[in-house]
């Protein structure tokens, strides 16, 4: 019986000892930031890259793995500090001498034989203070304004930089940036249209003569709307050169990019009173029983005619004037590619070249054009491609972007 005690009292402890084995192997979790690649999370968390990369096994080996993705880390993972700094033109012995540390330290710690060799924009490790990262070629800080990403809305980035106007260009998955640069920080913006696939297309940022920084952004699956159009009249009898010319003039106008913000707060909705959100960006259309080849290219307010219509931020008046498809129309260049139109307007009362400030008023609700009611059709481009105007203003997208460069994103009241 003593034997039989002895042998049950080993076994919970052996269990014991393995459940102890378990949760001291239960993996940590880890949103990938920018600059976060295999080699910087090795290195920042002390583990070896093979380790991580064999308990991602889900992640491409031949990618760096996705902003917004969440990676498993082991448990005895030990964030140290340190930065990862590309030498460029400048070679090691500068980066020594700005960091106040030895030369021969800095390259054994990087397992070079000797300072006095180029290392051709490979990142080296510095051990000072703050967060080892891989950040392209003079940037010492960069975050993006939403992780993992959706399609259809306005994605940014911004950061510090080490010269006072940083000279970047760069894409998202072939969707271009618009960048601003000033006081040592930067921003950049991209549209991603209602038809953008997601998954991870490659962030790429380039930065003087330096080799181009590459890294996939997560996106999420995004639900539409669905609706079934019937047009009848008029509105099925659409004189498909008047629309084709129509919306090649608005491109050509579209392509025109302010360098600047022009902006310097919050973005209001351009109708004070408005009876219902009657139509959201985005959603798919099929009309009189086609296939959905189409969506909503901006967000629809109904409201009654004569209804007045403001600016929602600061800007220049581009377009003033009737169109066949939108009625009378309103566009305003707020700067960095970013474009906001009003359609269907009763009435205009901007000119082409006005500046205008939030509130200042544009015209008023109408059923001009190619409409069915009365109704505010608000849109907003960015690089030419539409994206969410709603979304734009739910994500804060206005005061994110201007207070990258360190400005005060004040709040605009409409005017009288």
């Amino acid at each position: 019986m003593r034997t039989v005690i002895a042998l049950l009292i080993l076994a919970m402890t052996a269990l014991g000892a393995n459940n102890v084995s378990v949760e001291a192997q239960q993996p940590l979790p880890h949103v990938v930031e920018p600059g976060d690649t295999w080699p910087a999370l090795a290195m920042r968390f002390g583990v070896e890259e093979s380790e991580l990369r064999a308990m991602n096994p889900q992640f491409n080996t031949l990618r760096q793995p996705a902003i917004g993705s969440t990676i498993s880390l082991p448990e005895e993972a030990s964030e140290q500090p340190g930065r990862l700094v590309r030498d460029g033109d400048a070679g090691i012995l500068a980066i020594a001498l700005q960091y106040n540390v030895s030369p021969w330290s800095l390259a054994l710690q990087n397992e070079l034989d000797s300072p006095y060799r180029p290392t051709f924009y490979r990142p080296l490790f510095v051990p000072t203070e703050g967060t080892i990262r891989d950040l392209p070629q003079g940037i010492d800080s960069l975050e993006v304004s939403m992780s993992p990403a959706l399609p259809g809305v306005a994605l940014g980035i911004r950061g510090t930089s080490q010269q006072e106007t940083i000279n970047l260009n760069g894409h998202l998955g072939g969707l271009p940036l618009a960048f601003a640069a000033e006081n040592n920080r930067f921003i950049g913006v991209a549209g991603t249209g209602a038809f953008f696939t997601g998954g991870e297309p490659e962030l790429v940022l380039k930065s003087g003569d330096a080799p181009a920084w590459v890294q996939p952004w997560q996106f999420a699956k995004r639900e539409w709307i669905y609706q079934e159009l019937t047009l009848t009249g008029e509105a099925a009898q659409i004189d498909q050169n008047a629309r084709d010319e129509e919306r090649a003039r608005l491109r050509e106008l579209w392509g025109q990019i302010t360098p600047e913000p022009l902006w310097q707060g919050p973005f209001v909705t351009p109708v004070t009173t408005y009876l219902e959100i009657s139509a959201e960006y985005g959603a798919r259309r099929s009309y009189n029983g086609g296939p959905y080849l189409t969506y909503h290219e901006g967000v629809d307010y109904s409201a009654y005619g004569g209804t007045p219509v403001m600016a929602p931020a600061a800007g220049k008046v581009v377009l003033a004037e009737p169109l066949y498809v939108r009625g009378g129309t309103v566009i305003i260049d707020h700067g960095l590619g970013i474009f906001t139109g009003y359609y269907h307007l009763s009435a205009i009362h901007a000119i082409a070249g006005q500046a205008v400030e939030p509130g200042d008023l544009l015209g008023e609700v109408g059923t001009t054009g190619l409409s069915t009611g009365n109704h505010l059709h608000w849109d907003l481009l960015i690089n030419g491609i539409w994206v969410d105007a709603a979304a734009w203003q739910e994500q804060q997208m206005d005061c994110w972007l201007i207070e990258g460069l360190g400005r005060p994103c004040a709040t605009e009241q409409p005017t009288d």
